[in-house]
């Protein structure tokens, strides 16, 4: 680091690359004359065509010129000296976070005389060794987006793997969240970050439920541009690892302009979902209105300028499925349930059949079935249906778990309005000012809260955005440049969900924390979800401040930053449901506990619930500060030089309520009588409640305001990078390396934050003693149901409890660490193509990684574990680290993860020229980390599977990988043919544009759910059959034809028993992501026919077709791989939607 540091300040010494910033571009350039000389002291206007604001400098001794911290846009520059013609070159691009390059070339003349030209920038970057691409007006107006959202357009660069989109999503769709799956260089999909207008607009909480709110997603219309950095970002960039995403909207200028549109949707232009055409089910309903407009001007001329935009969406939509925010169908498998549900019928339809891990089984005469499964099979909703719907389609064929299949389809709604305001003001030629405000409003009804239910629970989603900005611009000298921006990102969003039509106690059900008839879901493995989740509302808000300085000194441009946030986020009114496990429709029906079963396990496989509603207040500050030197060290080379210092708060609890479990602390052999040993709160624990308590004896108060130490708030990033120009031809190396850490996610820290709230969860053989009746363990002596009510109700652990759980963050927690490398050639050619092809590299440490801590170990004569020297299932918990916990009941988040990516990544630009433009891009990677697959999105809870204490057994492909992966975009306008008047209009002005993408399928790991595993481990990886190679394992064929098998189910089993009881297994040895699940195969496509209106080309009306998935090509989604779920191996859903259309019309001006 000190050897960097002193790099950096001895050429600071020396005798341009160029300053911006989220928000802003640069350009730079050296003047010469005929003979290649450069040429000092030339006056250098350049004047921004749209507002005539203007800005002055002279080259310097090196003929080099610069202007700094610039509004993209376009621009004209006029360069001038005497005894030289005056050069005006017009037309020149300046994009955002991007340092154009535009040399001028003096011929001798008089002053009096001009030579004019149009610019044309050269396509390699010769300034900066960052990657990605700016994406233009051009590009966001003309291809065709699904929902409008400009998120998808992140997915034509390489490097980058995302899902295809799915047309079908409600709403805006995924676009902006966690579950769009976006990774960016190996990095995870919580992990790029998003700017409007120079203000974080990123989700503190990240969860991969979908039911969050994400990042704001402003209308295309209203965009500007944007820059898509998928890696080397400079030291002006922090705050994650993946993509920085700057978005710029649209200004006023000196003209009128805007627009007039509306976007149509219905269901009798789209082909038909591929599973509802397996069960004669009639397209689903999909109708859309977007419209709105934009206007633009100014309210002064060349000094005061307006912009605005509104934008208006109604959907009903039933198509939508297993995304973000809004399920409106779904897929069941089931046994051939049919409208008969006494228990005669029941009993000789399931005679003979026992639960999952063996014990009683159904009477043929139905009389051993449980009076609360008779009462929930018979019960139905208002509208006469039953709760518990029969299959609407039997194959006998199948095995008997999953001959029926339906597939539901109630549309949801939803309703946004969302508007922005923006105004510039140009004080002086030094001095400008710029406001930003964005709001988006809405309000979805999903029908869904999972893809496995029947209908019949929906719930309301109301979600906002509020952005504003306020920036100013300063020009302290022709070399001297300054902006300060000031902010504030804030998105409140609620869940409230339908009441239940029947309570616990309706159903007979004994409620775990009476008096709350605490709302529940009853699941049963790989067929019906009946769940009745709990109204949730999650405010949150960032204020933001930062500064950026830029100067330019001889062949240096230095910039200097610095800034702070201050993040509010809160969860509020979200009692956690109980959730019922049953592993099949057998243990569904019996409902027995183990002694009425005659086996080690209930029938209830698992019965979890939280006492108490959270209010947790998560309050954090985060800071920066970096200088960055882009020096050009020779004409054909220069260097890109940062250091960046970043403080990422760790968030604790505003009321001092936080509560942690620190392993360390803990009592591993606790007294009889229980303890809290291993509890800590923080420092200003209880501060705010009305009544003044003390912690429990036991449990620890910290000296701090976390619940945890700490470690690696503040933080240093070094970066480096070089562009060096091979030949005076435009060849190009560029090479980079740098540090990028990880903001935490809120998800990480929610659980600690509020009062205390007891989770208890047993599973497997600690359930034992559940019946349907009686599922629930007793709630801890003191609860309380009134989140403003404080009382402590974590209960002691003792040899004797079993119920327990607790999710714990780790007290060494940190933030990731992704170092990031790369080399790379570009190559322009013929004035319009760029081809770049190079090596993309990221080293990640200190993932955040979500284990069970409690494991079991093994015991032996000769390693004894409290007097046990056998390893049985029964003896699990006398094995366990922590006696009173269960195996899987400390959930604990620490951040021991790693991981490597490795990549090839090409591309081929063209440029608009002859009326054709496109992108290809190619990437091939492998992306490998020790999280078992899992991308670990919501950041807490479950266990990921297998030996939670080996992370080589964890090692293997991310869920987010795809080894390959092509996306090609187009904008081509059509040759008009011969002809005026009424016939040119009607054969010219058409246009095509589109976007295809072609990769490979996302791994799979094959699971097991196992109550026999000797660690207590339930979840594990399944055990590769004797003789199964991956070349057994998969099957061959059209995967439409594989449906029911897309793999071979046959080489996965049961993990060996290594127990003394002959029971207990050890864990399955199938490694991660052995699989790859169905490729995509995608094409959209906008057809446009564009009308003059007069000579103005800015006046003109288009007319839209877009078509996504052309071809409707069924692309399906990955199959089931739980081997103990009677799924195992099929395919019930799709994960790209059938052919849909899209008309549009819409006025410019």
């Amino acid at each position: 680091m000190c050897a960097f540091t002193a790099l950096i300040l001895a050429l600071s010494t020396a005798p341009l690359g160029l300053a911006q910033t989220a928000s802003t571009g640069a350009l730079t350039g050296i003047t010469r004359d005929a003979t290649r000389a450069v040429i000092p002291g030339v006056e250098i206007t350049l004047v921004n065509m749209a507002t005539s604001e203007a800005r002055s400098t002279v080259s310097n001794e090196s003929g080099s010129y610069s202007f700094a911290l610039l509004a993209p846009g376009t621009y004209r520059l006029e360069a001038a000296l005497s005894g030289f013609k005056t050069a005006i070159q017009s037309g020149i691009r300046i994009s955002v976070t991007e340092t154009t390059r535009l040399d001028i070339q003096l011929e001798v003349g008089g002053l009096a005389e001009t030579v004019t030209v149009e610019a044309s920038a050269v396509m390699v970057q010769q300034e900066s060794s960052a990657l990605g691409r700016v994406v233009t007006e051009t590009v966001v107006s003309n291809l065709p987006l699904v929902n409008r959202n400009f998120t998808q357009i992140l997915g034509l660069s390489a490097g980058i793997t995302v899902d295809v989109t799915h047309a079908g999503e409600l709403g805006r769709g995924s676009g902006g969240q966690v579950t769009s799956r976006t990774s960016v260089n190996g990095a995870r999909s919580f992990d790029n970050s998003f700017q409007i207008d120079g203000i974080d607009s990123n989700d503190f909480e990240a969860s991969d439920g979908g039911n969050t709110a994400g990042t704001a997603v402003p209308n295309p219309d209203a965009i500007a541009e944007f820059k898509v950095q998928t890696g080397q970002a400079d030291a002006s960039f922090g705050r994650n690892a993946g993509a920085h995403v700057n978005i710029i909207t649209k200004s006023g200028q000196n003209g009128i302009h805007g627009s007039v549109f509306e976007f149509f949707r219905n269901e009798a232009l789209n082909a038909n979902d591929f599973f509802f055409n397996k069960t004669g089910q009639k397209k689903p309903v999909v109708r859309q209105n977007q419209y709105g407009g934009t206007v633009g001007g100014a309210i002064k001329r060349d000094k005061l300028f307006f912009f605005g935009s509104y934008q208006g969406t109604k959907q009903l939509n039933g198509l939508a499925a297993g995304k973000a925010r809004g399920i409106c169908n779904s897929t069941i498998s089931s046994p051939p349930l049919t409208d008969d549900r006494s228990a005669a019928a029941l009993g000789a339809l399931f005679a003979g059949r026992a639960g999952q891990n063996g014990g009683v089984a159904v009477r043929a005469d139905g009389s051993n079935i449980n009076p609360i499964t008779l009462r929930l099979l018979n019960m139905r909703l208002p509208d006469g249906s039953y709760v518990f719907p029969s299959p609407q389609k039997i194959d006998p064929s199948l095995p008997f778990a999953r001959q029926g299949f339906s597939a539901f389809s109630v549309p949801c709604t939803f309703d946004e309005n969302q508007y922005m305001a923006n105004v510039d003001y140009l004080q002086t030629e030094k001095s400008k000012f710029a406001v930003r405000y964005f709001r988006a409003t809405t309000e979805s009804k999903v029908s869904f809260q999972n893809s496995a239910n029947p209908p019949g629970a929906p719930y309301l989603l109301p979600v906002n955005h509020h952005i504003i900005s306020l920036a100013h611009t300063y020009v302290l000298s022709p070399r001297v440049f300054n902006e300060l921006r000031a902010g504030a990102f804030v998105a409140p969003w609620r869940q409230l969900i339908q009441t239940p039509p029947f309570s616990l106690s309706e159903l007979g059900i004994k409620p775990p924390a009476p008096p709350y008839d605490i709302r529940y879901s009853i699941n049963i493995t790989g067929s019906y979800v009946i769940s009745y989740g709990n109204d949730k509302q999650q405010p949150q808000k960032n204020f933001v401040l930062e500064d950026h300085l830029s100067w330019v000194r001889g062949s240096h441009n230095f910039r200097f930053g610095g800034g702070g946030t201050r993040l509010h986020s809160d969860v509020i009114d979200a009692w956690p449901m109980a959730s019922l496990t049953f592993q099949s429709f057998p243990d569904f029906l019996l409902g027995l506990d183990s002694a009425g079963n005659g086996s080690p396990f209930s029938n209830i496989f698992s019965s979890s619930y939280a006492t108490g509603p959270p209010d947790a207040q998560m309050r954090s500050w985060d800071g920066f500060g970096y200088i960055q030197d882009d020096v050009k060290v020779a004409p054909r080379l220069t260097v890109n030089m940062g250091l960046r210092y970043e403080r990422l708060g760790h968030a604790s609890d505003r009321q001092g309520d936080d509560t942690n479990f620190d392993l360390n602390r803990a009592n591993p052999s606790p007294p009889a009588g229980g303890t809290l040993q291993g509890y800590v709160v923080s420092s200003k624990f209880n501060y705010l409640s009305p009544v003044k308590l003390d912690p429990p004896p036991g449990v620890t108060r910290l000296d701090t305001n976390l619940v945890i130490k700490g470690k690696g708030q503040d933080t240093f990033s070094p970066r480096i990078g070089l562009a060096w120009q091979v030949l005076p031809s435009r060849l190009l190396l560029r090479a980079g390396y740098g540090t990028y850490y990880t903001h935490p996610i809120g998800l990480f820290y929610f659980p600690l934050g509020g009062q205390t709230r007891s989770s208890i969860a047993p599973s497997g053989q600690f359930n034992a003693g559940a019946t349907f009746q009686n599922p629930f363990p007793p709630a801890p002596a003191t609860y309380t149901t009134d989140r403003h009510t404080w009382v402590w109700s974590e209960p002691p652990y003792s040899p004797t409890t079993t119920n327990t759980a607790t999710g714990i963050l780790s007290q060494d927690f940190r933030h990731g660490l992704t170092q990031q490398y790369s080399l790379n050639i570009q190559s322009e050619f013929a004035n319009a193509f760029l081809v770049e092809i190079g090596y993309v590299g990221s080293r990640m440490t200190h993932l955040s990684s979500g284990i069970s801590a409690n494991q079991a170990s093994l015991a032996s004569p000769s390693n004894p574990i409290r007097g046990v020297t056998t390893n049985t299932v029964a003896n699990v918990r006398d094995r366990v680290r922590i006696q009173g916990f269960q195996p899987t009941g400390i959930s604990y988040i620490d951040s021991i993860g790693t991981g490597w990516y490795n990549s090839m990544q090409a591309s081929v630009t063209k440029r608009m020229s002859h009326g054709l433009q496109f992108l290809t891009s190619y990437t091939w990677s492998k992306n490998l980390n020790t999280e078992a697959a899992k991308d670990f999105r919501s950041g807490r809870g479950g266990t990921i599977p297998g030996d939670q204490n080996s992370a080589k057994q964890r090692y293997g492909r991310s869920e987010l990988s795809r080894d390959h992966r092509v996306v090609f975009s187009y904008l081509y306008e059509l040759p008009g043919l011969a002809g005026k008047g009424l016939v040119g209009r009607v054969v010219g002005g058409w246009s095509v544009s589109g976007v295809a993408t072609f990769q490979t399928g996302s791994p799979l790991t094959i699971l097991r759910t196992n109550a026999n595993n000797v660690y207590g481990i339930t979840a594990e990886r399944a055990q590769v059959a004797p003789g199964c190679t991956r070349a057994n394992m998969v099957t061959t064929g059209r995967v439409q034809d594989r449906l029911g098998g897309f793999f071979n189910a046959n080489c996965f089993t049961t993990p060996p028993v290594i127990g003394d009881d002959g029971r207990a297994t050890a864990f399955g040895n199938s490694g991660v992501g052995i699989l790859n699940g169905p490729s995509q195969k995608n094409v959209d496509m906008s057809l446009v026919k564009k009308i003059a209106l007069g000579s103005d080309e800015t006046k003109h009306m288009e007319f839209r077709a877009e078509f996504f998935n052309l071809f409707n090509t069924p692309q399906f989604a990955n199959p089931e791989t739980n081997s103990s779920s009677g799924n195992f191996g099929q395919i019930s859903s799709t994960s790209v939607n059938p052919r849909f259309v899209q008309l549009a019309l819409k006025l410019s001006f």
